[in-house]
């Protein structure tokens, strides 16, 4: 028996440190979590990660089940929404939702149009003279506080600007023609819209100049489950779908729960107490199996004149066959009969 405790113990602890598989998707689509050369945002996703849940959206919004204690990240989407996923949102932000959209020339602004949200993304990209190394870059600072906390400056990268909504970032007051809000907030039923004119500052590429307000903008999400949109990217085209396997380390603590499960096994089994269990509810499954069968034996007693014990019979058996033509033997007899 003492082998059969070891063997217990070393299985319980093989299954805590054998590796796990992972499946690894990889695509060049601009903007998809599954990307990680520079376009993409794979950097992005490995962040949320650290700070909850993260479910790729591969499909339309009315398929899937968006709970209301989640976020919804659009980032630079080329696809039309439909009515009906514009609806699916709507319910969403009703119930307390929140949505990031982040987009500069692409389809959000026929979101917006079918949400009746007054916002818009700009059709004409931001200039502005304060810039990181070439116009294409401009640079921002002027941060709503909660959102600036170890900001010193946002890089962007060819911006759009936002129209309407709760401005929360906002290019410099010398920007060409005005200064334009980068990023806003728009209130919905329970939840919110937070619109960013520049999904680049997402990408992988720029995410290590822009962590801190990053970190900070998914702080002010609020929420612990990120929906992450592949579907509104017209090349999402995975190349590569493969397995990682993960190797785990042996934790110390549910290895001693295997050993806690093994000990008290092994005195259950050699105290006898296990045997004693077993029998009484062997004893117990006997007296139950006992009663049914007299059930069954005392239901022909004192029948009345009127029932036929025949029929009673037949309609038992049919019973326990589950067949309205009894088992196979009585099938059998019954042919035989017939041609006989």
């Amino acid at each position: 028996m003492r082998v059969i405790y070891a063997f217990l113990i070393f299985a319980g602890i093989l299954l805590l440190i054998l590796p796990t598989a992972i499946p690894v998707i990889k695509t060049s689509s601009e903007f998809s979590l599954f990307n990680t050369k520079w376009n993409g945002c794979s950097e992005f996703a490995r962040f949320l990660m650290t700070k909850g849940e993260v479910i790729p959206v591969m499909y339309s919004y009315n398929t899937i089940d968006l709970k209301s204690d989640g976020a919804l990240i659009i980032v630079g989407p080329d696809v039309g929404f439909s009515q009906l996923e514009a609806e699916e949102i709507d319910k969403f932000l009703e119930n307390g939702g929140v949505l990031l959209l982040a987009d500069d020339f692409g389809t959000a602004n026929s979101l917006l149009e079918k949400l009746a949200v007054k916002a818009r993304f700009s059709s004409q990209p931001l200039e502005d003279i304060f810039y990181s190394k070439r116009s294409e870059f401009p640079v921002i600072i002027r941060i709503d506080r909660e959102l600036a906390v170890g900001v010193d400056r946002v890089v962007l990268n060819i911006p759009a600007s936002v129209t309407g909504g709760e401005g929360k970032a906002f290019s410099s007051k010398v920007s060409v023609g005005k200064s334009h809000t980068i990023l806003a907030e728009v209130k919905r039923g329970n939840g919110k819209i937070i619109l960013l004119s520049d999904p680049s500052v997402l990408m992988n590429d720029m995410f290590d100049e822009n962590r801190k307000f990053i970190e900070n903008l998914v702080d002010y999400l609020g929420v612990k489950r990120f929906y992450f949109d592949e579907a509104h990217h017209s090349d999402f085209n995975p190349y590569s779908i493969t397995t990682v396997y993960v190797q785990k380390e042996l934790d110390r603590g549910k290895a001693f729960n295997v050993f806690l499960l093994v000990f008290a096994l092994a005195v259950l089994i050699e105290s006898g107490i296990a045997g004693k269990i077993l029998n009484s509810v062997v004893g117990i499954l006997n007296r139950l199996l006992s009663r049914i069968l007299k059930m069954e034996e005392n239901i022909f007693e004192d029948l009345p004149d009127w029932v036929d014990r025949k029929v009673l019979e037949k309609m038992l058996n049919e019973i326990k066959t589950g067949s309205r033509f009894g088992d196979a033997n009585e099938r059998y007899r019954v042919h035989e009969k017939v041609e006989g």
